[in-house]
């Protein structure tokens, strides 16, 4: 039996051959999507908390802590560094790969207010920064999960 994190981390590995297959084919088209559909019930196994703004009343979104066209994207762009092997960038792509639940106010604050929706704030680094850098900047506390 795996733990939560080796089932993620075994996932991440597979993302990764995927990727490097497209790569290989010169076919990079990933549908965003394939994050919910690789592992379902994708929050069952990469949420990591709740916003201590939700409540029973507010109206609350899942929101990916890295958006998935971006975890993508540096993905393919370290598979075509060559700098890190695989297994690096499938420890990588696992930091970064959460979700936690947030009010549809603060969605909308980071999805449009700020510009975030499918970016990640100027300086941001997938090798070196903080995976909840656009929530902090939104002003957004999670509770992790227990």
């Amino acid at each position: 039996m795996y733990t939560k994190d080796q089932i993620v981390l075994r996932t991440c590995h597979i993302l990764v051959k995927n990727f490097i297959n497209q790569i290989e084919e010169k076919r990079e088209s990933v549908h965003t999507r394939i994050f919910n559909y690789i592992l379902h019930p994708e929050g069952k196994y990469v949420h990591y908390g709740v916003s201590t703004n939700v409540t029973e009343q507010t109206q609350n979104h899942p929101e990916h802590v890295v958006p998935c066209s971006i975890l993508i994207d540096e993905t393919f762009r370290l598979l075509k560094e060559g700098r890190l092997n695989e297994t690096e960038i499938a420890h990588l792509l696992q930091k970064h790969w959460k979700i936690v639940t947030i009010t549809k106010e603060e969605a909308r604050k980071i999805d449009y207010e700020l510009g975030y929706k499918s970016r990640m704030p100027d300086g941001w680094s997938f090798e070196k920064t903080d995976p909840f850098t656009r929530l902090n900047e939104a002003g957004i506390e999670i509770i992790p999960d227990i």
